[in-house]
């Protein structure tokens, strides 16, 4: 008789509301997929702020035979100490890590911490269905693909996984049994992977098949479980959503059909794809919030990160937007390889000028596993080895340099939801850049740290001095957007969601 095996798959959100789909994922394929009890397999949410032993302690108090941890880069240095003190804790327990944080470097990460058993390298369902399946049965790993494993002291990789062609073979998540879904945020795929090249991203895996589609008949099936709940908002988290334009319609067209209860919607799009008819369905949906990455307008830097901008196409999918009333956050990204200051403020000058609801910009993190990670010796990118492998100089912009663009970083954080400053760009030799930077010189002669609205009226009012431009009508808007006696703290001004972490995007 084979006897049971209990299996905790836990996670720390980066946004405490989402939903944690990925350990989703992995419980409906253990129990639908593979006849484990449901009962023997849990999902635990760990909370952000509790320390390693703590952590380790909530996971004791399972008493489960495996635990699986699904890391990112927001808590993999946590949980990988969680997981050291969970094995002082519970020394039999077996300890299973996957993720992009641990799964694209398995073999550094397990050869320095012997408290994890397997890594998984691929994505997560497939191969860790097979190793509970292998150790129900007594059985080694390696026969398990896509996985890094300790065996003793030695340390074994299996063969790639072989991709899963097929996502509808894999049982959905979306069942009353998998979720607690009152107020929180949906998360749905309608599709997996994505088929552009950006160096950067962790999308970008060498996949012999670079996009792969759930069947719209399941993606509409699981659209309407959630459009008939309680939810805070769905979020339809693929790479590009809207890079299939006719199959974005038909999803868009449904979501507009069903979505009785005006549940909003949020998702990531290109803006080369967007036409007036999406947009329109889009605003019909419910739609609420799309993110369209720009990420710099150099040539040289988008050939080096190998991500195509196609400027006309760009442009008439932003105008669409805008026509139809879409609210979208334009990103940016600082610290692009071949990018320099000069380059950088066109690029946000260009954004600022286009006007859109959100303007963010972002550090580059030289993310582990991605080709960008891979190449950096070669280009001359030097980047902090830690989480959150921040970009510290590559030859065309120093440490120096980069530690600016933080306070660029900070700077259009506090002016994103000010409409002054949206104007005042617009006044003939201004620009979003000579505003920021205009910001930056004025904070720092002044040794400013803790802003107030009255700091922000009286930079106005300076600024407009300098430039030659009246300032009543400035100053008049900024005492209304910050208060005088209060902190100064941009986002949060016009209501403008809160930036929870650069990835995910979830709101």
């Amino acid at each position: 008789m084979v006897e049971p095996m209990k299996v905790l798959l836990a996670t720390i959100h980066a946004y405490r509301n989402a939903l944690p789909l990925a350990l989703m994922y992995i419980q409906a394929n253990l129990v639908d997929g593979h006849g484990h009890p449901f009962e023997d397999v849990e999902v635990l949410e760990l909370p952000p702020d509790a320390s390693p032993t703590q952590l380790a302690a909530l996971l004791a108090e399972r008493k489960a035979d495996v635990v699986g941890l699904s890391c990112y880069i927001w808590n993999g240095r946590t949980l990988i100490a969680a997981a050291r003190e969970l094995r002082a804790l519970q020394p039999g327990v077996k300890i299973v890590m996957g993720g992009p944080e641990v799964g694209t470097i398995a073999r550094d990460v397990i050869t320095a911490e012997p408290a994890i058993d397997v890594i998984v390298r691929s994505e997560g369902e497939v191969p860790f269905a097979e190793i509970i399946d292998a150790w129900k049965a007594g059985r080694d790993l390696d026969d398990v693909a896509g996985i890094c494993f300790r065996r003793g002291d030695q340390v074994i990789d299996t063969a790639d996984a072989v991709i899963l062609r097929d996502l509808n073979l894999l049982p959905s998540p979306h069942q009353d049994k998998y979720v607690t879904f009152k107020g929180r945020v949906a998360q749905i795929e309608t599709q997996r992977g994505c088929v552009f090249r950006c160096n950067f991203c962790f999308y970008n895996k060498d996949l012999s098949i670079r996009n792969r589609r759930f069947e719209l008949d399941r993606v509409k099936h699981e659209l309407l479980y959630w459009l008939n709940r309680d939810v805070h908002s769905i979020y339809l988290m693929d790479p590009v959503f809207n890079l299939n334009a006719v199959r974005a319609k038909e999803i868009c067209r449904f979501i507009a059909e069903h979505n009785h209860q005006k549940i909003k919607v949020h998702s990531e799009i290109w803006a080369e794809f967007m036409d007036d008819e999406l947009a329109r369905l889009m605003k019909a949906a419910n739609v609420y919030w799309l993110e369209v990455g720009l990420q710099t307008t150099d040539d040289t830097s988008l050939a080096a990160i190998e991500r195509r901008l196609r400027m006309e196409p760009f442009l008439e999918g932003i105008n669409s937007l805008k026509r139809n009333n879409l609210y979208f956050e334009l990103q940016l990204i600082y610290g692009l390889p071949f990018e320099t200051p000069e380059t950088f403020r066109r690029s946000l000058d260009f954004a600022a000028k286009l006007e859109p609801a959100e303007l963010s910009v972002f550090m580059l993190l030289v993310l582990p596993g991605t080709e960008l990670w891979k190449k950096a010796e070669a280009m001359g990118i030097k980047f902090d080895p830690d989480p959150p492998y921040r970009i510290r100089s590559h030859p065309s912009m120093d440490e120096a340099t980069i530690e600016a663009g933080q306070r660029i970083v900070e700077a259009i954080d506090l002016m994103v939801g000010s409409m002054a400053f949206r104007i005042l760009q617009r006044e003939p030799g201004i620009s979003m850049s000579v505003i920021v930077d205009g910001w930056n010189i004025w904070r720092d002669a002044r040794g400013l740290t803790n802003l107030t609205g009255a700091q922000m009226r009286q930079f106005v009012a300076d600024f407009c001095g300098t430039h030659g431009i009246t300032s009543a009508f400035y100053e008049a808007m900024i005492a209304r957007e910050y208060p005088a006696d209060a902190p100064a703290r941009g986002r949060l001004v016009a209501g403008l969601p809160v930036r929870q972490y650069p990835e995910p995007f979830v709101r």
